[in-house]
């Protein structure tokens, strides 16, 4: 009876710990871990037109030809470009979205060659309410398609809430007379969230870009899907699911997941 006893003791602390795992889980807040997931992908899906841009196509664009309409600063002995938000011209754009601080890209200054190397680099910027920092690459064997990569990007919350995250895509350009009018990308996101989990962001159908959109600072995809995974404990997780899906208004996109629970939400409501 004594050992019985002595071995309930033993393993109540480990029940109880279960039952605290199980409490974090029941306790999360879906709606409020999906805000922070939709954030991660808005942060990287924002900035990635300007580095679609050429150095030769930097040398004709006009700043307000760009999202959020920053001054264009160009190295020619470095052949880098510096875009710095907000610029100083009156930017009218009708989309939403709001920037501040540097995106510093730097081309290679290699003798021109199929294959192209590039980075863009986030000096003290803002986008919404979130710092970003790191550094990403992108590297091109031909002006149709190109691989990124990226590791150790920081996302900040206006909180103090940090987000680490890296990735890797596939991007396809489509021309039209020589002109970039659309884009689309496949590709993962794996990070670490501000509660110290683990989560990845899976682009198996490709989210599908246009130029004209971007223009007008409106950076949701038109059209594709996501699949976001976080871990709950070492043996377990939870999905969400999301999908693009283009309003009446020209550029307008609903962004809807359904949530692990099988609720629906528009994580876009505020826009």
């Amino acid at each position: 009876m004594r050992k019985l006893i002595l071995g309930f003791f033993i393993l109540l602390p480990i029940l109880m710990s279960c039952e605290e795992d199980e409490d974090k889980m029941i306790q999360t807040d879906l709606t409020k871990e999906a805000g922070e997931l939709f954030s991660i992908t808005q942060d990287w899906n924002e900035s990635l037109y300007f580095a679609m841009i050429s150095w030769e196509q930097y040398h004709q664009f006009d700043t307000v030809g760009l999202p959020g309409c920053p001054d264009i600063l160009l190295d020619e002995k470095f052949k880098r470009v510096t875009l710095s938000f907000p610029g100083s011209s009156a930017c009218l754009q009708a989309g939403p979205y709001q920037r501040a601080g540097e995106l510093i890209i730097q081309f290679d200054t290699a003798v021109a060659s199929p294959r192209q190397k590039w980075t863009m680099e986030y000096n003290n910027y803002l986008f919404e309410e979130n710092s970003l920092q790191g550094i990403r690459t992108f590297r091109s064997d031909n002006q149709a398609t190109f691989v990124e990569n990226f590791t150790n990007v920081f996302e900040k919350t206006e909180t103090e809430l940090s987000t680490e995250f890296s990735g890797t895509f596939l991007h396809e350009r489509k021309y039209t007379n020589d002109s970039l009018t659309s884009f689309s990308s496949t590709g993962k996101i794996n990070g670490v969230n501000a509660a110290g989990r683990e989560f990845e962001i899976d682009i198996s159908t490709p989210l599908y870009h246009t130029i004209s959109c971007y223009e007008q600072n409106e950076i949701l995809p038109k059209t594709g899907a996501e699949n976001w995974k976080v871990a709950r404990g070492a043996n377990s997780s939870v999905t969400y699911k999301v999908t693009y899906d283009p309003l009446t208004e020209e550029c307008k996109v609903a962004a809807n997941a359904i949530l692990p629970d099988g609720k629906k939400l528009l994580l876009n409501q505020s826009n």
